[in-house]
């Protein structure tokens, strides 16, 4: 079972939910409430402050419209009332005295208004009278049209001083002037009241101004004009000495849209080329002024608030009553100009509010990040506790196994309670043997097929980076074990077949040191689990020690207790290697207690070695072949000797070994011979090594009833047969690779206390049927 899946039933999920309300949920969305509630008092605030700022913005506007109408007009009043003044006494007095009463009334007017610059007088026969004021205002010069309508019309000239004494005369041509054919006398004349003209051009002065004209009958019943002129240079300088703001403008306009004075005049005029008609207000110079008037042209009178390149302008258009028609005056200012303050204020506020919000949201994701990682601390303090639960109990499991030091048990719950732990793909034990040579696997539980097996046999000539590693005590944990120079030889050949990857392995120690180690394939909790392993390691180190004290005094009771077993005596004649007809030439006679060796044997072991023909094909040399087959007959013939076994012959490509050849059974027989079989098995390894050959032998071994007697003439052969003897052939014949021992189960359960093995298989014999088999690994 995965800890994962581990779950504490006392906690219901409703429990989980509420707690997630407490812990996270509840505090989230109070920082939330708070910084939504912060966030939106800023915007109101800002909205408020802004809307209030705009108000008063138009408020002041509107106030400073009022006050720039009243002193506009102010500024033309004195044109307008004057004109008709000086019409109502003209028109009463005589023709004689008209001219000194224009020029008494005029003189006045320019002295006491200083924004008129001249008077004109003219009739509708052509006369024309002027009076302005002197160079540099010195005075007063009135100019008359003399011999008009002929090649000698001139203007008279008279300057005269403040006590209309003169001081100067000259006369200057007039051409073809005639007041006549000008705008402000025939305009004016049309109109029949107080005209307004539109700006223009005077031709002597060269000046650009604006007059103001009425008509009346004078008594000698012609048609009279009195024009005052305002120079619009003095308009302008008023216009743009007006304050509106800090950086506003004002302009006075016609309603076709002609610039009368104001804000950008001179660069109107240079535009236009001298000519008024022309002087209209330029959309790439003054965008806003010609948005301004656009939105006049389409809404009427009013405060507005225009937007031009990203930035508020207010605007107000408003109606300025000239006479008997009227003018457009256009203010323009930028938003932040009446209410800097307050949009500061409001600004201010808002970046405030935006900082106190960019906190509160810090402050609400360190909270929610402190209650994950609390909520996350929990879960893993849980999982803990789960997970040290769920290893207690796999240790009492462990703990309660009855056979967990019995060292006839395989004890397979290890790996297994390994494998569960660290969702290893695979646990092994392995044990290092009594030559420290050797790393035998004990048992490997494979978790995804959910099988065991053992007897692997590993060499320090083969692994040298992997035993040094083991046989000094560290723990390793290698994500890629065919990277690795300790564990790459390790990898190809145990745990490459397997598709395995990473390793993690933990030794075994002894009373001397590592005796051997644990090693978990693909474990990816193998590091959360180790004092786990450590626990199991120690275990194995335990049966470990009670399997070689067990096998040690089961060898010395078999070997010094057991009473001897009736073993028949040894017949020369079957011995290794004899030749035919051998006693009969050496003239002996089989002993007489010959014939008593017929009978049945209830438990013989017989060992089976198949030799390879590669034996005779090795070398060329039959001489050579020969002597390695008679140096590895005395090896072996010498091992027989040493084990105390029966009988050791050899027929054809086999030889064959019998143990425990009494009509009583032989406990030690099967002990022997595999002693024996590891022997030979070694010592032939060792040899063919030496002589450059591929191991060429394979060996099987069973245990069992066995019939025997002398048979034939003399000299009589002994011989031996049974199900025990074909099954040590079969066992060798079907041994998987060359160089190893197979066995029956019969041996396996008579040597599974001393001796190391791993199991083949279930396999069908005809004649026995199912039936399992061993390889014999090596000693324990």
């Amino acid at each position: 079972m995965s800890t994962d899946e581990i779950v504490d039933p006392t906690i219901a999920p409703s429990d989980q939910f509420r707690r997630f309300l407490l812990h996270i949920g509840i505090p989230v969305a109070g920082v939330v409430s708070v910084i939504a509630i912060i966030a939106g008092v800023g915007w109101h605030s800002y909205q408020t402050a802004r809307t209030g700022a705009l108000a008063l913005t138009h408020d002041l506007l509107v106030s400073q419209q009022d006050y720039i109408a009243k002193e506009v007009s102010s500024f033309l009043m004195p044109a307008s009332a004057g004109a008709i003044v000086a019409r109502d006494m003209l028109e009463h007095g005589a023709p004689s005295v008209e001219q000194k009463i224009f020029n008494g009334y005029s003189s006045t007017m320019l002295r006491n208004v200083p924004q008129i610059q001249s008077f004109y007088l003219a009739d509708g026969d052509g006369s024309f009278s002027e009076l302005e004021r002197g160079g540099n205002n010195q005075g007063i010069s009135v100019t008359t049209l003399q011999n008009r309508g002929t090649d000698k019309a001139t203007f008279a000239h008279e300057l005269r001083d403040g006590n209309d004494k003169v001081i100067k005369q000259w006369q200057t041509p007039a051409g073809n002037y005639d007041p006549r054919g000008h705008s402000w006398f025939a305009d004016t004349v049309k109109a029949g009241q107080e005209f307004w003209t539109h700006p223009y051009v005077v031709e002597v002065t060269r000046q650009l101004i604006l007059t103001s004209a009425v008509p009346y009958k004078g008594a000698d019943d012609k048609t009279h004009v009195y024009a005052i002129n305002i120079s619009l240079d003095h308009l302008n300088k008023f216009l743009n000495s007006l304050k509106i703001g800090e950086s506003g403008n004002a302009i006075l306009l016609d309603h076709d849209g002609h610039v009368l004075a104001g804000h950008g005049m001179e660069e109107t005029l240079v535009q236009a080329n001298g000519d008024p008609m022309k002087m209209v207000i330029d959309p790439a110079r003054f965008p806003v002024m010609t948005k301004a008037f656009d939105q006049y042209r389409v809404h009427g009178y009013g405060a507005r608030t225009v937007r031009v390149n990203d930035k508020n302008y207010v605007t107000i258009t408003a109606n300025l009553p000239v006479g008997k028609d009227s003018w457009v005056l256009l203010l323009v200012a930028p938003e932040d100009d009446f209410s800097r303050f307050a949009m500061a204020s409001g600004r201010q506020n808002l970046l405030f509010s935006i900082l106190v919000v960019l906190m509160a949201s810090g402050l609400g994701f360190m909270l929610f990040l402190q209650a994950r990682r609390s909520e996350r601390l929990r879960r893993e303090i849980e999982q803990s506790h789960a997970v040290a639960n769920y290893e207690s109990h796999a240790l009492q499991s462990v703990a309660a196994y009855p056979e967990l030091f019995n060292p006839e048990d395989n004890a397979l719950i290890l790996t297994e309670a390994l494998a569960d732990q660290s969702h290893a793909r695979r646990a092994a034990i392995w044990r290092i043997l009594h030559d420290g040579h050797t790393l035998m696997c004990i048992d490997s539980y494979d978790r995804q097929q959910d099988v065991h097996s053992g007897g692997f046999e590993m060499a320090t000539t083969d692994l040298k980076s992997f035993f040094d590693a083991v046989s000094h005590g560290d723990a390793l944990a290698i994500a890629s074990a065919a990277d690795d120079e300790r564990t790459a030889a390790f990898y190809r050949v145990y745990m490459r077949s397997f598709g395995s990857k990473a390793l993690f392995c933990n030794p075994i120690q002894g009373a001397t040191g590592p005796v051997g180690v644990i090693t978990l394939e693909d474990a990816p909790r193998a590091d959360m689990v180790s004092h786990f392993v450590d626990m199991i390691a120690g275990v194995a180190a335990a049966r470990f020690s009670a399997q070689h004290f067990t096998a040690v005094a089961a060898a010395r009771e078999e070997l010094e207790s057991e009473p001897p077993a009736d073993e028949e005596p040894h017949d020369p004649s079957q011995g290794f290697l004899l030749a035919p007809g051998a006693l009969a030439m050496n003239g002996q006679q089989a002993p007489a207690d010959l014939k008593e060796m017929n009978g049945f044997y209830p438990a013989v072991a017989i060992m089976v070695i198949s030799l390879s023909d590669m034996v005779m094909t090795a070398q060329n040399d039959p001489t050579a072949n020969i002597k390695l087959i008679d140096t590895m007959a005395g090896l072996l013939q010498d091992i027989a000797h040493q084990c105390g076994l029966y009988s050791i012959r050899m027929l054809g490509h086999r030889v064959v070994c019998v143990a425990g050849c009494s009509h009583t059974p032989d406990k030690g027989a099967s002990y022997r011979m595999a002693n024996a079989a590891l022997m030979m098995r070694e010592n032939m390894l060792a040899m063919l090594a030496k002589e450059d050959l591929d191991p060429i032998f394979r060996i099987g071994m069973d245990v069992g009833p066995v019939f025997g007697g002398m048979l034939g003439k003399e000299p009589q052969a002994f011989n031996l047969w049974g199900d025990a003897m074909g099954m040590a052939e079969m066992m060798a014949q079907g041994a998987p690779d060359v160089g190893t021992i197979q066995v029956t189960e019969d041996v396996y359960l008579a040597l599974r206390q001393n001796f190391l093995f791993r199991e083949r298989g279930r396999f069908f014999i005809p004649g026995v049927g199912l039936t399992r088999t061993y390889v014999l690994a090596g000693r324990r």
